[in-house]
């Protein structure tokens, strides 16, 4: 069988990025965010959760933080949306603090927190991974590799046994290297969330069939020179070709960071997020 030069770049790019790509797109990835100061008073806002400790590839410890925010009240008999929040690059670490620059830290703040009441999980990538890096948990089975984002599933799913989650509204969201991260979830997951908001990121266009009943909101810039617009444009034709009518906002003239627009209230995808639901029982 011949296999084309797109398709070889393609699979030699996705090796890049699942091989630690985004460990020397860092550098670049905060030269074009727009400069955001997280507020301390913000922090205090999300409660610090506890999370398991977990052996990276290289048999190294690895902490994996996350934060998570509630609705300002808790009605009684009343469940709530939940986002999971995946940042970029640049947010990498463990001080339990920088993945709430961009949207989590919108969220804990008027008018959102009034307007769109909801649970956020923003879980912190530790330095030198991404969100497919593989790690271990105590309790892996032999011989099974697990990933970031199967850690975060597990936390998701601690957090809808405790709190009054609507399991019919769990939304997933990343930029950058979490618009990958986002790509990945659904991929993973996919009967877990009832929509996804993957920007100026790419993922394998091969398991767009896993999700091609789920509403995804797509949003790139088109002179964006970290992750090129591409990435985003190949999953939209391949979700097309499935039947599926992703929204696609292709953002002029913006570079790398289409996460600020994108998640503004002018955009109008907030307001969109809150009306998906996943049916009960169904599956992507």
């Amino acid at each position: 069988m011949k296999v084309s030069k797109s398709t070889i770049g393609f699979i030699m790019a996705w090796i890049l990025v699942n091989a630690g790509f985004f460990t020397c797109l860092s550098s670049n990835h905060d030269k074009t965010k727009t400069e955001i100061i997280l507020a301390p008073e913000i922090v205090n806002e999300f409660e610090s959760l506890p999370t398991p400790n977990l052996t990276g590839i290289s048999k190294d410890s690895v902490t994996l933080r996350a934060r998570l925010l509630k609705p300002e009240r808790v009605e009684k008999r009343k469940a709530y949306p939940l986002i999971v929040s995946l940042h970029g690059a640049g947010e990498r670490g463990n001080d339990n603090r920088q993945q709430l620059k961009f949207l989590p830290q919108q969220m804990a703040k008027s008018p959102c927190r009034e307007t769109f009441p909801c649970f956020v999980l923003a879980p912190q990538c530790p330095r030198g991974m991404n969100w497919s890096s593989t790690v271990i948990q105590a309790d892996t089975p032999a011989g099974e590799d697990k990933m970031l984002l199967d850690q975060i599933h597990k936390l998701i799913l601690d957090i809808c046994s405790k709190y009054p989650i609507d399991q019919q509204r769990i939304y997933v969201t990343g930029y950058s290297m979490g618009g990958f991260g986002t790509w990945s979830m659904i991929a993973r997951y996919p009967e877990l969330f009832a929509a996804a908001v993957p920007i100026c990121g790419g993922g394998n266009p091969e398991t767009v069939s896993r999700f091609s009943k789920m509403a995804i909101w797509i949003a790139h810039g088109d002179a964006d020179q970290t992750i090129p617009v591409a990435s985003s444009r190949r999953m939209v034709k391949a979700l097309q070709q499935v039947g599926s009518s992703p929204v696609y906002v292709e953002l002029r003239g913006v570079t790398h960071d289409s996460w600020t627009p994108t998640y503004s209230e002018q955009s109008g995808m907030m307001e969109w997020l809150f009306k998906q639901r996943r049916s009960p029982g169904s599956s992507h």
